[in-house]
């Protein structure tokens, strides 16, 4: 049983292991880059209506909340801590030039030789203690740091996916979404297709802190927010709403945006009670039939109405963009529908990000002293010298440059 723990600690903290892991994040990440995560159920049908079950079976549309890919960052933690924390101990103890003072084979050399090896090590800043010449022993942290940066990495980026606050909320053009901290997210326009009559789904917004500071105006898409001082904006649902003018005989006029059933009366008795919004009729074989698929933007919108005179339910009426009705001396224009975005907000801790700022400082300061502050560590005789340790590839090729006539051949 010992033995099986061993081998498994030995796995656990294994370069391997942790390769594996990262891969499969990486791969689990592209495809909940790809795939857009937290959307309604029929965005998913809509968009893979061939492959919307296998995506929900597999947790594909909530990849990053899913139980493998958590378990999978909880090993890479688990394999990042004893790649790092544990080993430090170790580096700790061990007396770095320890490998120098061990007898070593010799690179042997006349004595100008030797002369000429001190010299190059001199010219490279190289401390000198009892025949050991080193330098940048503290790039043998290089390792233990850049672990550490990924290990710290990978735990604030949990943080930054779990502890931010959510809001979802709709927000018509040219409008405001106010937020309980004084923050106002602002949409200047959205549209449902492009030029080319391809689904878009793109929103123009801004946002605006409470101490005035405000962003740019950003546009977003699905997969593409904004981000500014802790806040993210996505692109999450639409909606297409209709949208009618009323006037009075003074020239006094309001505007109002219509759900199902809403009743536009200026007294109570006479007005209009709106049905609902349709993309469009459908006239085949002299049939005229309504559209009610309401993918997409609504071409030739058509509303649907019920007339009230005197608290008396009229006719149901049909009526397109620019239409009027008049009724109980109250004229009722039927406009352009307006289509809107529903936003998701994600304010996360400002101190999440300065903590993700300073994992990816140590993980950089980890991998510049691994590839650019190798320890040297050059142990030097009268016979001649050797390298102890990693051997340091600049280092090797001037000793061997400065001593090519110098070298004694051993018998």
């Amino acid at each position: 049983m010992a033995d099986v723990m061993k081998k498994l600690k030995q796995f656990l903290q294994s370069m391997t292991f942790g390769l594996i892991l990262l891969g499969l994040i990486v791969v689990l990440s592209v495809i909940g880059s790809v795939i857009p995560q937290n959307e309604p159920v029929m965005t998913y049908v809509r968009a893979y209506p061939s492959l919307y079950q296998v995506i929900f079976a597999l947790q594909l549309n909530t990849i990053f909340t899913s139980w493998y890919f958590i378990l999978l960052s909880a090993l890479l933690c688990i394999n990042l801590f004893f790649c790092s924390i544990i080993r430090i101990r170790k580096l700790v103890k061990i007396d770095p030039l320890a490998p120098a003072r061990a007898d070593l084979p010799m690179t042997a050399l006349t004595e100008q030789g030797v002369e000429k090896v001190k010299e190059v090590l001199r010219k490279n800043r190289c401390k000198e203690e009892n025949g050991i010449f080193y330098k940048n022993l503290f790039g043998r942290y290089g390792s233990f740091l850049t672990h550490l940066g990924i290990l710290l990495t990978v735990i604030f980026w949990g943080l930054a996916m779990y502890l931010p606050t959510t809001i979802d909320s709709t927000c018509m053009p040219k409008e405001y979404v106010l937020l309980e901290d004084g923050t106002r997210i602002g949409v200047d326009s959205f549209s449902i297709e492009d030029a080319d009559g391809k689904l878009d789904y793109s929103s123009v917004i801004k946002i605006v802190l409470p101490d005035g500071r405000e962003s740019d105006w950003t546009t977003i898409k699905v997969n593409h927010p904004a981000s500014f001082h802790g806040y993210a904006v996505y692109q999450q649902t639409y909606g297409t709403t209709g949208r009618i003018t009323v006037k009075d005989n003074k020239g006094n006029e309001d505007s109002f945006y219509v759900d199902a059933n809403d009743f536009l009366s200026a007294d109570g008795e006479n007005g209009i009670l709106y049905d609902n919004l349709y993309p469009g009729i459908d006239e085949t074989d002299g049939k005229m039939t309504l559209i009610t698929n309401t993918t997409g933007s609504y071409p030739d919108p058509v509303y649907v109405f019920t007339t009230i005179v005197d608290q008396q339910q009229q006719e149901v009426m049909l009526a397109f963009p620019g239409d009027e009705y008049e009724i109980g001396g109250y004229t009722y224009i039927f406009e352009e529908p307006v289509e809107y975005p529903g936003l998701r907000i994600k304010k996360t801790p400002v101190m999440v990000n300065y903590l993700l700022m300073l994992a990816f400082l140590v993980m950089t300061v980890g991998l510049y002293l691994t590839f650019f502050l190798q320890p040297v560590i050059v142990k030097v005789t009268n016979e001649g010298y050797a390298i102890a340790g990693p051997k340091q590839e600049g280092i090797r090729l001037q000793l061997k440059e400065a001593t090519r006539n110098e070298v004694k051949e051993v018998c």
